[in-house]
């Protein structure tokens, strides 16, 4: 598992039928789970429905508990139970290939969900939407995160991949986490044994992150909500809207902007299907006219190679690709 994210970056390109899974075959399982969670577990649910691309075949199962001791609960049976486990927060940087999700995806959005300022900054549940902690923030004078306006991601997801944007990272702010494991106990983890870099906290993928610890400055709820407004501006410039997409798709090269390099390669307006690069930004892939997972994954494709032959570089994937060919 993930904290709050996704599994596991799959190879390049590949099409096949879709395979049989224990749990089409073993109704002990669902049963199981729906005893520990009821009205909870979902079952063949469309990922289409909670990715921000809109995009995705069914997971086997779709887990929502709405506690943290029911989320470890199912969380420790399907570990016991070998099913592999997806964890997902609010979709918005993966994308899910159309055979869906073998096993069972898990969502702490609505387990984890502390949200409380503290002497020193706030505390906020992995589960928690990044835009719910920046208006809590300005509601509670708390400044330091108005640069990550506009990131429509989890706390938990925000975390593990340091999200940022115009030079602020989560990681800049934050002080621990606490996290668990299946079959284990909650601990924090205080930063200082984090491995935190440029779009990851070196979190192991078995790591969930339950809830985040930050060290925020007092200042005005006006100022704070002035300078939140100015970031969405700016991201309004220069960022496109109203197709759905999940963000930036390749990771920033050392001493160069992905975006930059697509532009200098001549790929904006490249479509594939209904996939296609953004006209304004392009570093954002847009879901238009009815895009498949296919089509995305093979843009993509295409603009690495593009790039790598016009500028020397091969592009690395900001975004995560899961789910069966």
């Amino acid at each position: 598992m993930r904290a709050l994210g996704v599994a596991v970056l799959g190879p390049r390109l590949g099409r096949g039928p879709r395979t049989e899974t224990a749990l089409e075959t073993d109704p002990k399982i669902v049963s199981e789970l729906a005893r520990m969670a009821p009205g909870q577990v979902l079952v063949a649910e469309p990922m289409a429905r909670h990715t921000s691309f809109g995009l995705g075949g069914p997971a086997d199962l779709f887990v929502e508990p709405t506690d943290p001791s029911t989320f470890r609960e199912c969380a420790d049976y399907l570990a016991e139970a070998g099913v592999p486990v997806t964890l997902m927060g609010r979709g918005t940087n993966v994308l899910v290939r159309s055979g869906g999700i073998e096993g069972a995806v898990m969502t702490g959005m609505k387990a984890f969900t502390t949200l409380t300022p503290t002497d020193s900054g706030a505390r906020a549940g992995g589960g928690v939407g990044l835009p719910r902690l920046l208006s809590f923030c300005a509601e509670h004078g708390l400044s330091g995160l108005e640069g990550l306006s506009g990131i429509p991601g989890s706390v938990g997801g925000a975390v593990a991949t340091n999200a940022g944007s115009f030079g602020v990272s989560v990681g800049d702010r934050l002080t621990g986490i606490t996290v668990s494991k299946p079959g284990g106990s909650s601990s924090f983890v205080p930063r200082d044994e984090l491995q935190i870099a440029y779009r990851t906290a070196g979190l192991s993928p078995e790591t969930l992150i339950e809830e985040i610890e930050l060290a925020l400055d007092p200042g005005e709820p006006a100022d704070i909500r002035a300078a939140q407004q100015e970031t969405l501006e700016r991201k309004w410039k220069s960022q496109p809207s109203g197709m759905r997409c999940a963000g930036c798709v390749f990771r920033n090269p050392e001493g160069a902007a992905a975006g930059k390099l697509i532009d200098e390669a001549g790929l904006k307006g490249l479509r594939v299907g209904g996939a296609v690069v953004s006209d304004l930004h392009a570093n954002f892939i847009l879901n238009d006219r009815g895009a498949t997972s296919e089509d995305v994954e093979e843009l993509v494709e295409i603009v690495r190679e593009r790039v790598a032959a016009s500028a020397g570089v091969t592009l690395e994937l900001e975004i995560e690709v899961v789910g069966r060919r």
